[in-house]
């Protein structure tokens, strides 16, 4: 799809092209720096070599050779030094501008890249029979603006939640219901008695080589492996008290995920691909990609990844038979590219688990499967508390994710009610109460997204919930503001003259919208979130500098008052847009 900057570049090559100085291959465009007048540059180096002269020499005959029709979106063209520079046409800009977000609403900003091509985005996975805490609330945001913005740049994309419900817990768990009885009660209370339970059991079998020995530990660890067996060989009552387990946990997530406006096309957990790894298992072996040892376990040795860089040994099945999560990945891959036929896999998981992936991978492709599918890991860092404190159960100071948002709506509240009390608001009390909803939960989201997610985050309030600064108040005070200011307005001009917008402040805003459609494209082709999240704090600055310095309802004329107001109008779409695709309300009022 070409916006208004894509053409501009386009119509820049084309003059460069007409002049037949420079080879159509050697016109590579690029950003001018920041102390530039100038919105595109064209750098003469290499079409200057190819001519054997002076890149300024070239950039100076360009400059005297273009042409420029009145209509253009050129404005201008100038050679500084080896560079030639670009300005747009103001007038054209602010008409094509308003143009496309009027005409594509909440569509603006998308694109058809991906058009006929399947994206699998994996993310948030906890594991059944758990609460879900901080340490999986990077996996859901990330994971689910990568799918916004995936699905927002023409791809067809199925978000999986791959649970974790297999492996030798499940047996455990089954133990420790048999012997403390069936939790009662639903949403997150029953999860935290299933983990203490667990917690139970487990220390009752850790008490059987321990000094202080408990007698109920005699046969507990026999009956954990007989239930484990039991589940496996698909037991009626195993089979139940399992499959409740996963039915407790994926409806006391949902209000976690409804709040994130979250959503997953398919939430099969690892035990869904169970009956395939034999199968893989088999194929490892033939293919010669792995050894019996005289344990019994199947490993890998000598594998390069991607790179050519040998990878560490790694096991595929273990001594006593039992799979792995990487073997399970790997089922998993086949799979997803059998039932799907995928352009993409993109893995929203901790960076801790690089190298896990990068043998999945390397394994995945010596198996054959996977050729023509990119698998990429998009890496995170860790959460820490307010204190800088690292978060974990075993520490006892676990932030669970239903209280941290929780926390945070509650925090947004007073904010909002201590505004009101000082009348810088007029919200009913049923406002208030939604309106908190969004800006807590989005200070959260946001908090997790407008950095790369690699870097650590930390857990700080005030910053978090600022209305002022690189924060998701910030950015849905400043879309409020648009709002207020149409709805003042009364009922938006139907038609205006663009080119009325002529002021530095406008050009600035008319920019920024504009250069959405780029930053969405950055952002899904580095899936990068954070790239949007920039964008939203750039254009939020440059609006809040038009609003102070130009007066929108007190115009010096109806037709300039006319064209700020669709000025007005397309800002709050765009904001919109940009916080829809990182998961965050935009409310009307605040």
């Amino acid at each position: 799809m070409k916006y208004v900057l894509d053409r501009f570049a386009d119509e820049i090559r084309s003059a460069i092209n007409t002049t037949g100085r420079v080879p159509p291959d050697l016109i590579e465009l690029a950003e001018p720096k920041a102390n530039v007048p100038a919105d595109l540059a064209f750098p003469c180096f290499r079409a200057a070599k190819a001519s054997n002269m002076a890149p300024a020499q070239l950039a100076q005959q360009l400059a005297s050779a273009i042409k420029i029709s009145r209509d253009s979106l050129i404005g201008g063209v100038e050679a500084a030094g080896p560079f030639l520079n670009f300005t747009v046409n103001r007038r054209q800009l602010a008409q094509n501008v308003l143009a496309e977000v009027g005409q594509q609403g909440q569509h603006f900003g998308g694109d058809d890249l991906g058009q006929g091509q399947k994206v699998v985005v994996e993310y948030s996975s906890p594991n059944i029979a758990r609460r879900m805490h901080v340490g999986h609330i990077r996996s859901t945001i990330i994971g689910q603006s990568l799918n916004n913005i995936l699905s927002f740049l023409g791809y067809e994309t199925i978000s999986d939640n791959h649970l974790g419900d297999y492996g030798k817990q499940f047996g455990t768990l089954l133990a420790a219901i048999e012997k403390f009885g069936r939790p009662e009660g639903e949403g997150e209370s029953i999860l935290a008695k299933l983990e203490e339970i667990y917690s139970r059991y487990n220390r009752l079998l850790g008490s059987i080589n321990a000094d202080d020995f408990d007698a109920d530990a005699a046969g507990a660890d026999d009956t954990a492996r007989a239930w484990s067996l039991k589940l496996e060989q698909n037991d009626p009552t195993a089979r139940e008290l399992w499959q409740w387990m996963v039915q407790a946990t994926l409806q006391a997530n949902q209000r976690n995920y409804d709040r994130l406006a979250v959503r997953f096309d398919t939430q099969h957990g690892e035990s869904f691909y169970a009956d395939m790894l034999p199968s893989v298992l088999g194929q490892v072996e033939e293919a010669g990609l792995a050894e019996r040892e005289a344990g019994g376990a199947l490993v890998v040795k000598g594998l390069p990844d991607r790179n050519g860089k040998e990878l560490p040994t790694f096991l595929v099945q273990r001594s006593d038979g039992a799979t792995l999560y990487l073997t399970r990945d790997i089922a998993t891959i086949i799979y997803r590219e059998q039932t799907y036929h995928p352009a993409k896999i993109v893995y929203a998981v901790d960076q801790r688990q690089e190298l896990h992936f990068r043998q999945v991978f390397a394994l995945t492709k010596a198996l054959g499967y996977a050729r023509d599918i990119e698998l990429v890991h998009v890496p995170f860092g860790t959460i820490f508390g307010p204190n800088g404190e690292a978060l974990s159960t075993r520490k006892g100071n676990m932030v669970y994710l239903e209280a941290l948002l929780d926390d945070a709506v509650a925090r947004a509240k007073s904010i909002i009610e201590q505004k009101l009390s000082e009348g810088k608001t007029d919200l009913t009390p049923e406002q208030v109460a939604e309106i908190a909803e969004q800006v807590g939960v989005g200070a959260v989201i946001y908090n997790d997204l407008y950095q790369d997610p690699k870097r650590n985050i930390t857990l700080d309030w005030e910053r978090m919930l600022s209305f002022e600064g690189n924060s998701a108040p910030y950015l849905q005070y400043t879309h409020a503001r648009c709002r207020s200011i149409l709805r003042e307005a009364g009922t938006l001009p139907a038609t205006c003259d663009a080119q009325l917008l002529e002021a530095e402040q406008e050009l600035a805003v008319l920019k920024q919208l504009a250069r959405f459609p780029e930053a969405v494209r950055r952002a899904g082709g580095n899936y990068a979130p954070y790239v949007i999240a920039d964008w939203l704090y750039t254009t939020a600055r440059e609006f809040a500098r038009f609003y102070r310095d130009l007066s929108v309802l007190k115009a010096a004329t109806p037709e300039l008052r006319a064209a700020r107001l669709q000025l007005v109008a397309a800002t709050a779409q765009a904001l919109a847009n940009g916080l829809a695709l990182l998961g965050i309300g935009a409310p009307e009022r605040m």
